[in-house]
């Protein structure tokens, strides 16, 4: 587990990629993802999951792109090759979907106000064998099943 601290700065820049990433799915009539109903959370979902983000890319001191306008999909991951997967839950899981890369490493980020802490890490293939297939065709992987951040790969 390690923890990052992020500053007023980095968590504005990381916010209101957040609240432009909503407002493009917005103008484009964007659907949730995999199924799922429509929630009254894609707010703070959009903003803590770029929170999540830019964590990770202070932790690998690499630069983060904040994708807005971008498909996702063509993109290596959300930080390099790292995909992040962020929750608000202190025991969080992290979640995964069958049409996630097997061969890409999945972090779970836990975000707490400014403070956000890297649970752990995992294949894909290895999260969509560990993990509990729940609805919306969903793997949940609890957190004593990841890997520790200091052997990211």
């Amino acid at each position: 587990m390690t923890t990052i601290k992020l500053t007023r700065q980095e968590m504005r820049t990381a916010a209101y990629t957040g609240v432009e990433r909503n407002l493009h799915a917005l103008s484009k009539n964007m659907t949730n993802l995999y199924g799922a109903p429509q929630r009254k959370t894609e707010w703070q979902n959009d903003v803590v999951g770029a929170i999540g983000e830019y964590a990770v890319a202070k932790f690998l001191n690499v630069y983060w792109n904040p994708a807005v306008e971008i498909n996702l999909t063509d993109l290596p991951g959300d930080v390099g090759i790292y995909q992040v997967r962020t929750t608000g839950w202190p025991q969080g899981c992290l979640l995964m979907h069958p049409t996630d890369k097997d061969e890409a490493p999945f972090i779970l980020a836990v975000v707490e106000r400014n403070t956000v802490t890297l649970k752990g890490w995992l294949y894909g293939y290895e999260g969509k064998t560990l993990g509990e297939l729940k609805e919306y065709d969903t793997y949940w992987v609890t957190q004593d099943k990841l890997h520790p951040i200091d052997r990211l790969p």
